[in-house]
């Protein structure tokens, strides 16, 4: 594998290169991708995330897109760190790039909003994006082995509405939307889960049972050091300054 270099850049300095090899990427990896909604999703985001072959202009090999959320949460100060479009080439994942970016993400984050509560947001129809969240922290919700906490689902809901008012459903933590959307590849490393999974992807599959579909899982995370997984500890020390 190639070595690769990560960096974070705003929306506004893409180049309509740049925009059309990640529109592309999304395509490879998603039926039912539309330009429309891509650029929708693009256009309210305030950054992106890159994953490139080498150098800081070499081939983009994944991408994710990040925006910050005022939530509105009585009594509340929360503000929300929300992952949109998503995807990487499959000989690239075993990078820690997207992991160093967002390391970054959080910590610039709760640097310029420190009396808020800060949470991130993670929107999953696949078993591998919500396997994320066990190497980001420790403790998120939904969570196999925990109730969540009221405090936890307050967030969900106060996103889910905002975000998807008519397609989240609060009961069931999903956005199952209305229209035809994206959706993982029948088939597909992505989509076909390991024939003896854990209990993280196990978890996933029951709360989710129409992920094939475009069905999202709505689950949030507490960002702080507290919560920090071992495995993100250990890219936020290999920052540097």
């Amino acid at each position: 594998m190639s070595k690769i270099f990560s960096q974070t850049k705003q929306v506004v300095e893409l180049t309509p290169s740049e925009r059309a090899t990640m529109f592309g990427l999304l395509s490879i990896e998603f039926l039912g991708v539309s330009r429309q909604d891509f650029i929708r999703d693009l256009e309210e985001k305030d950054a992106v995330m890159l994953l490139r072959k080498e150098t800081h202009d070499g081939e983009i090999v994944g991408f994710s897109t990040l925006m910050i959320l005022d939530l509105p949460i009585v009594g509340r100060k929360v503000k929300a760190v929300f992952s949109g479009d998503t995807t990487v080439l499959e000989e690239y994942r075993s990078s820690t790039g997207f992991g160093i970016e967002i390391g970054r993400y959080f910590m610039k984050t709760l640097g310029m909003f420190s009396e808020y509560e800060i949470y991130y947001i993670l929107i999953s129809k696949g078993w591998r994006t919500y396997k994320i969240l066990p190497f980001f922290f420790k403790q998120f919700a939904p969570k196999y082995d925990t109730t969540t906490e009221l405090c936890d689902k307050v967030v969900m809901d106060a996103f889910g509405l905002k975000k998807y008012f008519k397609d989240y459903d609060p009961e069931k933590g999903l956005i199952m939307f209305s229209k035809e959307t994206q959706r993982l590849i029948p088939g597909s490393i992505d989509a076909v889960p390991p024939t003896a999974p854990d209990a993280h992807i196990q978890f996933f599959l029951e709360k989710n049972r129409t992920y094939l579909s475009g069905t999202e899982l709505v689950c949030v995370a507490p960002v702080n050091q507290r919560n920090f997984a071992p495995a993100m500890l250990r890219l936020l020390k290999s920052i540097k300054p």
